[in-house]
């Protein structure tokens, strides 16, 4: 073979090689686009976690409204149905006062309120707490409940109540909407928030990250 066609094949050979290199790269690179950079701590999309912090705390708090209002059904509570809200409570420390607790009730509520139910400021009157209108349980029980009443019945008033328990890096939440004159939960549901920079700004016994330490040391005397 001459110098002139080895010199061709050689060529040919290094393009071929640079052109396997390269979208090997591309490959790669697209394949590790998603992940979640922790040395320069940027946006994270690759877990789970990460996907739900990018979420606004009020948005994930109206998703769990509307599946409570959702599990109300008309044989239960209407829309004429006072319900009063009770701030969510740390169920691990009872005497929790921050401010998550009355934020979390507050967002819930004021879903509801979008929703057409009927939430009431203040403590449960003696009338809420029982039959209205010369009615007893049973005459909700013979009618299935207020859908399908031969008669018109007085609506059942209902607490919205909620608990919360601080995890990791998350805090789990949990609400009901409560029938008040016989203590029957109508309504129900559970989720999570992220614990964020905003969550601990609400949360105060919860210490901001405060990096890596050190592995080795770093000054001499």
């Amino acid at each position: 073979m001459n110098k002139t066609a080895l010199s061709i094949l050689m060529a040919v050979t290094l393009l071929f090689t640079q052109g396997c290199g390269n979208r090997m790269w591309e490959d790669s690179k697209d394949a590790t686009s998603d992940t979640f950079n922790y040395v320069f701590d940027t946006a994270p999309t690759a877990r789970a976690y990460h996907d739900l912090e990018e979420i606004p705390i009020i948005e994930l708090n109206h998703r769990a409204a509307d599946v409570l209002y959702s599990n109300v059904a008309k044989a239960e509570l209407t829309n004429q149905s006072a319900i009063y809200v009770k701030r969510f409570t740390n169920q691990n420390d009872p005497g929790d006062t921050s401010i998550f607790g009355s934020v979390m009730s507050q967002q819930v509520a004021d879903r509801l309120v979008q929703r057409g139910m009927l939430i009431t400021e203040g403590e449960p009157g003696a009338t809420d707490l029982l039959y209205g209108g010369g009615t007893t349980a049973a005459d909700y029980r013979k009618t299935g409940g207020l859908a399908g009443a031969k008669k018109e019945l007085p609506p059942r008033s209902g607490m919205l109540t909620g608990t919360y328990v601080i995890g990791d890096n998350y805090v789990y939440v949990s609400a009901k909407v409560v029938r008040l004159v016989d203590s029957a939960v109508v309504s129900a549901n559970d989720w999570v928030l992220p614990i964020s920079d905003n969550v601990r700004q609400m949360l105060p016994q919860l210490k901001k990250d405060e990096g890596l330490t050190p592995s080795v040391k770093t000054s001499f005397e």
